[in-house]
């Protein structure tokens, strides 16, 4: 299964930027200023920022990957432009390796892009002619499911439109969407989801979650998303200890753990195949 991440525009697309920013933004969280105020910051570098995050997450997920307009994590050297010719030729490369999906990664942008407006929310793209559609609605389904359970935005849904790297036909694609993550234009979420690496991260894993789902592949967590830790549990009113490996917020015991936490038996739990739970 080949999957085309597709970083939206070109860094220097007129237009694909935000208003000028109101203060200065620290992206990565090291505590150094990546955008400084009164400038504007481009929708493709969150883009990429992205897409560097959703390709390591499928990687890790067992699928393989194609950049498209993008091919490491300096976003500034992109080559394909969002004219005809540019657009054609990310179509033609999705369609020349075999891709099976294409996603592609974008910001939302609405008004005269010189100030801030109230516009807000994530949505999600598919093909508007029947043609060229695919199977792209079932996916665009689960990926905007997906991106309404993190961070609290406006769930715009699923829409459909005439954009190039959308088109199913021309890509030789099964399924392809065009996913608008937060509003650009909107000063809130273009300097807390936009210009946030934390929020790329966020959803990366979110799109790779309902791309495994589509796809009935196995989901793999991040390491840094799996913690061990000591909760306290009680068990016939007396508090007992146990160990827990925490996964997004969840907690998660070993049976042998469970079962010997209130029991004289020893329960051991073997694999061969099956699950196989011995008591003695």
């Amino acid at each position: 299964m080949k999957i085309a991440i597709i970083a939206g525009h070109a860094s220097n697309t007129a237009g694909k930027r935000t208003p000028p920013m109101l203060t200065d933004v620290d992206i990565d969280g090291d505590g150094i200023y990546d955008v400084l105020m009164r400038t504007q910051y481009r929708e493709h570098y969150a883009n990429v920022g992205v897409s560097v995050k959703l390709d390591e997450a499928l990687r890790r997920c067992g699928f393989e990957t194609f950049k498209v307009g993008w091919d490491d994590t300096d976003a500034t050297n992109d080559t394909l432009k969002d004219d005809s010719t540019g657009l054609a030729k990310r179509q033609a490369l999705v369609r020349a390796t075999g891709c099976n999906i294409s996603v592609s990664v974008h910001f939302n942008a609405v008004g005269d892009g010189a100030s801030f407006n109230s516009a807000t929310g994530v949505c999600t793209y598919i093909h508007s002619k029947t043609a060229r559609v695919g199977d792209s609605a079932a996916l665009a389904a689960l990926v905007q499911a997906q991106l309404i359970k993190g961070t609290k935005q406006v769930d715009r849904g699923v829409h459909a439109d005439a954009f190039a790297e959308i088109n199913c036909q021309a890509m030789g694609t099964k399924a392809s969407i065009l996913v608008e993550l937060a509003f650009m234009t909107n000063w809130e979420e273009a300097s807390k989801l936009m210009a946030n690496a934390a929020f790329w991260s966020e959803c990366a894993e979110e799109i790779c979650r309902a791309i495994c789902e589509y796809t009935s592949a196995a989901y793999v967590e991040r390491e840094e998303d799996v913690e061990v830790k000591e909760i306290k549990t009680v068990f016939n009113g007396e508090e007992k200890t146990l160990k827990a490996v925490n996964v997004n917020n969840e907690n998660y015991v070993r049976l042998r753990d469970l079962a010997n936490a209130d029991t004289e038996d020893e329960l051991t739990v073997d694999y061969d195949g099956r699950v196989i739970i011995n008591t003695k």
